[in-house]
């Protein structure tokens, strides 16, 4: 058992993750697909190897008037294990029924395993479910691999040599974007961004989202694209000096425009979370599991002659400049989180702050998820989560053996079902096009 253990205030980034969660609940599910099923013996004794391996799975999050939001051990707390039977067309029901199920407060640990068996066909799902505050999609990849690495060993079970926990993101940004240390640039920097979001004026109004709504009922659809059309869609993302990030993003923002049945231009309103530890200083790793992800935004203007490709381009550079800027490291700062002590009587105006934030549409690509070479039954891997009332879609986007996996979240309590099906079958045609050009 590693005697490591973590006893320090949240971060700024898991404190606004933590708070943006009591306004409406950000777990993330990271979930593989499998043929044959699993030994759930073998999967409890799995979990127990990655929680000792992993500090901030063996903490809870209290939040007191004196010392704030802080993280505290929880030693002796399993990670619990549910198993159930499904059919093999209802399995995604269990997902969603996880994304709608919030922690319990001081609970711990700040994670749960659910583990989804099908008989007709042989197949199964095993999912990881993560208090967003604890993680980000790199590590809750990285750790749903090793929780598979383990469940196929047929050596004994040991937990690799407990390293001590990653340090708070923000204590490992570079110096010239601590910004909290540097008012006067951090102004300017900030002013530049709002110049920035407003540089097209006002933004295009979603009529069809109901932000709202007080019901939330989180829901996702599938889209698949195979390798050889993904292949396609990496060799023209090159060719055309873009990435498959960009052009899922064109995708998404062509998709949202068309929507409208109209031929006027349109500002519209794109995020997508940044793995920030290529960021940092040192270059963070993967494991142990730790929340290094901040979020970047931008607007831009379609009409409709916009080209996909000049689209895709201008996401890719727009999203370098925000960077190289320091945008990602000033986010947190925004929203007031300087790594002072941080209350519980700051939940109100956080929420009022975040409930304010522009609608747009989002997408969170944790790029190529690599095989697990341990596991050949495994043939998808990828994750889902539910978009915040202001947002259209939170597309969850992974590639698993060639395979572009896009998990489209919407909340049904504020967006149709009708028109979610239109977005997701536009999205999904729209780079069909895009890698047939």
């Amino acid at each position: 058992m590693s005697n490591h253990c973590i006893a320090r205030p949240l971060d700024p980034a898991e404190a606004f993750f933590f708070m943006a969660d009591r306004v409406s609940c950000m777990n993330f599910v990271f979930f593989a697909e499998r043929s044959g099923h699993l030994d759930p013996r073998r999967i409890r004794a799995s979990l127990a190897v990655i929680q000792d391996e992993n500090p901030l799975l063996r903490a809870r999050i209290s939040w007191t008037a004196d010392r704030g939001l802080c993280f505290a051990p929880a030693a002796g707390a399993p990670i619990d294990l549910e198993c159930r039977d499904v059919d093999a067309d209802d399995w995604q029901l269990w997902i969603e029924h996880e994304l709608a199920q919030p922690f319990a407060e001081e609970a711990a640990p700040l994670i749960r395993c659910r583990y989804l068996e099908m008989s007709s066909p042989q197949r199964s799902v095993l999912a990881l479910v993560f208090h967003h505050a604890i993680a980000d999609g790199r590590s809750g990849n990285a750790l749903l691999h090793r929780l598979l690495d383990c469940i196929a060993s047929d050596a004994t079970l040991r937990a690799n040599a407990g390293a001590p926990p990653l340090p708070p993101m923000h204590a490992v940004f570079p110096q010239r974007f601590r910004w909290a240390e540097q008012p006067d640039a951090a102004k300017h920097v900030k002013d530049g961004l709002i110049a920035d979001y407003r540089r097209h004026g006002a933004l295009t109004p979603l009529p069809w989202l109901s932000s709202n709504t007080p019901t939330r009922t989180p829901r996702f659809i599938r889209v698949v694209l195979p390798p050889d059309v993904t292949q396609r869609l990496v060799a023209l993302s090159r060719r055309h000096e873009a990435s498959v990030h960009g052009a899922i993003c064109a995708a998404q923002l062509l998709t949202q425009f068309r929507l409208r049945m109209g031929n006027d231009p349109a500002t519209l309103f794109l995020s997508c979370p940044v793995d920030m530890r290529p960021l940092l200083d040192p270059i963070q790793p993967s494991a142990p599991t730790a929340l290094c992800v901040s979020l970047i935004s931008a607007a831009f203007v379609l009409d409709a002659n916009t080209d996909f490709w000049a689209l895709a381009r201008q996401v890719v550079a727009q999203t370098r400049r925000q960077l190289d800027r320091g945008e990602g490291h000033l986010f947190f700062t925004m929203y007031g989180l300087d790594g002072a002590p941080v209350a519980p009587d700051r939940i109100a105006r956080f929420t009022k702050s975040i409930l304010a934030t522009w609608q747009n549409t989002m997408v969170s690509n944790v790029g190529r998820v690599a095989a697990i070479a341990s596991d050949p039954a495994v043939d998808a891997i990828s994750f889902a989560l539910c978009p915040m009332p202001y947002q259209t879609l939170f597309n969850a986007v992974s590639t698993y053996k060639d395979k572009l996996i896009l998990n489209v979240g919407y909340d049904a309590g504020k967006l149709s079902e009708e028109i979610a099906m239109e977005l997701a079958a536009g999205l999904r045609d729209a780079l069909l096009e895009a890698a047939a050009a």
